[in-house]
């Protein structure tokens, strides 16, 4: 009897041991490795952009974040036909169609990433037609702008801005904000110097009429 019950009080013993001192840094050790991945996918090597459009003849310039001094870096493009690229990660456009550009990252014999970037190249555009000629808008709001562009198949993209961006701003995806009363212009442009542009009127608040609300 006693020989089992001196068993008994090993066990729990043992089991207090295993419970109070092996445990709490096992589970330390998870929560700063879970920290530590974090940290990783914040400080991980990567593209300004996973894929890009260009009209032929146009160039790009790949970039790179989180690459240390040591790092040594090399591009490579899947078909030079369509586009090329060089040491320091310009790409060229040189034939419509699609094509990869890939980007390796060796630190030392080891390779530390390696990233792929998708390029289009296609048509310019001919033509941008604006889908409003007018609007009118109040302080403090906000409104898109769509440019039609010809041909259908072009990969070129308008370029917008504003003629007084301090009554209505706009972003570079057409989106308009308006800043205070007046008029002014959004214009958008393509690469052949072509261009369409709309009339926006900023009213205050006061001066909306049903009628204008309505709208």
């Amino acid at each position: 009897m006693k020989t089992n019950l001196w068993k008994k009080c090993l066990l729990a013993f043992g089991m207090f041991l295993f419970l109070t001192v092996l445990l709490p840094p096992v589970f330390g050790s998870n929560a700063v490795a879970s920290a530590s991945t974090v940290d990783d996918d914040q400080n991980s090597i990567k593209l300004n952009v996973k894929s890009k459009s260009l009209v032929k003849d146009s160039t790009f310039n790949l970039k790179l974040y989180n690459v240390t001094e040591s790092q040594k870096v090399s591009y490579k493009s899947g078909d030079s036909s369509i586009a090329t690229v060089d040491d320091s990660g310009l790409i060229t456009a040189a034939g419509f169609g699609t094509t990869i550009v890939t980007v390796t990252v060796k630190d030392g014999t080891k390779t530390a990433a390696s990233l792929d970037c998708e390029v289009t190249v296609g048509p310019p555009a001919l033509s941008v037609k604006l889908t409003k000629s007018e609007i009118t808008l109040v302080i403090g709001d906000k409104t898109s702008l769509t440019a039609i562009l010809k041909p259908n198949n072009t990969v070129e993209e308008a370029r917008f801005w504003s003629n007084d961006s301090s009554i209505a701003s706009v972003s570079v995806g057409g989106r308009v904000s308006a800043k205070a009363a007046g008029v002014t212009y959004i214009f958008a442009a393509i690469g052949n110097g072509k261009y369409d542009y709309c009339k926006v009127t900023v009213l205050e608040k006061a001066e909306v009429t049903p009628t204008e609300s309505a709208q």
